[in-house]
């Protein structure tokens, strides 16, 4: 039995053509004169209430307020399409009436609620599918192209929201499983020729197609509109959106409690490194560790050794010089012994000796002197021979404390030459270590 209807805009006292603002302001002034809670006890005023939400609910969206004026007089009459001249086929069942919220009496589940109105709805849709299916010559109701759609039930307001969801999803996607034969604008046994009888079976095919359309779109936008105001989807609706807040705060409390471990971890990291190279400047302090900072020579080239302090690096030119010092040595040596070889075979060792020490050039007292151990005589280097040894000795040491490698104790880092460590003490990032030693030694 079809529903008496009221028209939306008489409902809310506004022209057919009234634009959204107006539409608000009207429904807002309605719902507050109506409202249950200043007419308590009303059943007239709260009915009217419902009427009022109904209306603005439709009406304030664009869709669905495109729908209700394309078929407005037949929602408001409840007729069926055979009515107006249409296809008048008895088995398709017409959804139009339903497409209005005042066919059902609030949410509960019982006669006339929107489970129960809504629940034969669908049945009756599917069940005029089966008819026409079977009115077409088919035998086997199962090779339905949508028959699975008749074991599915539209359920109450208990229902679990798997069987929900798998219902609308299901009849989302409907699509008539009839001919739709009735809609043929010619018949092709009239056709005088075989061009003929072509052009009408596709015309045929297009209006079948048209209408097989319509039919899909008009139970789709009841779909869409049954979904769109059953509180169990708007339920699951809040809970999933819910259930994204909560999942949006526990990343980003975890993402800031991963950072805070971070950052202790460096620090505690930070620490750990700093007490170590304490340690291990204490030890070096401890070993009595050399460093080549603490020599000083003025006449060495500067370079750079334990600690990153400037010293002094031995010239290559003095090394080259002790160098031919000692091959002159040597060749004076040689030739004085070849000569003592030709003149005299029995000269001892002596005598080779002092010819060493002429041709150095070298002035040396051989003055025989008494030490006062022996009291005997004993060879003593005069003055400027003592000298050339020593300064071959601590030439000698400077040398082996020459390093194989350049280290700067500031930033823990090691270079291979001195260019590259000319160039790092160069760098920004060593100045700024540099400057937070001295701080951290000032306090």
């Amino acid at each position: 039995m079809t529903p008496a209807i009221r028209c939306h805009y008489e409902v809310l006292s506004v022209p057919r053509d009234a634009d959204e603002k107006t539409i608000k302001k009207a429904h807002r002034k309605l719902a507050l004169q109506f409202h249950p809670d200043k007419n308590y006890g009303n059943e007239e005023a709260a009915k009217e209430f419902r009427l009022v939400q109904q209306a603005y609910e439709c009406l304030s969206d664009p869709g669905e307020r495109k729908y209700y004026d394309e078929h407005r007089e037949s929602i408001l009459r409840g007729v069926k399409p055979g009515d107006e001249g249409q296809y008048d086929v008895h088995f398709i069942f017409d959804v139009t009436p339903y497409h209005f919220s005042g066919c059902y009496d609030g949410y509960g589940d019982g006669e006339g609620g929107f489970f129960q109105v809504y629940d034969q709805v669908f049945q009756n849709i599917m069940e005029g599918e089966q008819k026409g299916w079977i009115s077409e010559g088919n035998i086997d109701e199962t090779k339905m192209p949508n028959a699975h759609l008749l074991s599915l039930d539209f359920g109450n307001g208990s229902t679990d929201w798997k069987m929900v969801s798998r219902f609308y999803n299901d009849w989302e996607n409907f699509s008539s499983c009839l001919s739709f034969a009735w809609a043929d604008k010619y018949d092709p046994r009239e056709a005088v020729s075989r061009w003929v009888r072509r052009r009408i079976d596709d015309e045929n095919k297009k209006a079948r197609r048209v209408a097989k359309k319509e039919r899909n779109d008009d139970v789709l936008q009841f779909v869409t509109f049954v979904k769109k105001r059953d509180p169990r989807v708007k339920a699951a609706r809040e809970r999933a959106e819910q259930e994204k807040a909560l999942k949006e705060k526990a990343m980003m409390e975890d993402a800031a409690r991963k950072k805070e471990e971070a950052a202790a971890a460096r620090q505690a990291w930070l620490e750990e490194r700093e007490m170590a190279m304490k340690e291990t400047e204490l030890e070096d302090l401890n070993a009595g560790r050399i460093r080549l900072a603490d020599l000083d020579d003025s006449d060495d080239e500067e370079v750079y050794g334990y600690g990153g302090h400037r010293v002094r690096k031995a010239k290559k030119g003095r090394k080259k010089g002790r160098k031919n010092r000692t091959r002159q040595w040597s060749s004076s040596s040689d030739s004085e012994e070849s000569t003592n070889d030709q003149n005299n075979n029995g000269h001892d060792n002596k005598s080779s000796d002092a010819n060493v020490n002429v041709e150095d050039d070298i002035d040396v007292d051989e003055t025989p002197q008494k030490t006062p151990e022996n009291g005997q005589d004993s060879y003593v280097p005069n003055a400027s021979e003592q000298e050339l040894s020593e300064s071959s000795y601590y030439e000698e040491e400077e040398e082996d404390l020459e390093p194989l490698i350049w280290k700067c104790e500031f930033c823990n880092k090691t270079f291979k030459s001195e260019a590259q460590f000319e160039n790092h003490l160069n760098s920004k990032k060593h100045k700024e270590t540099f400057k937070k030693w001295q701080k951290k030694n000032k306090s």
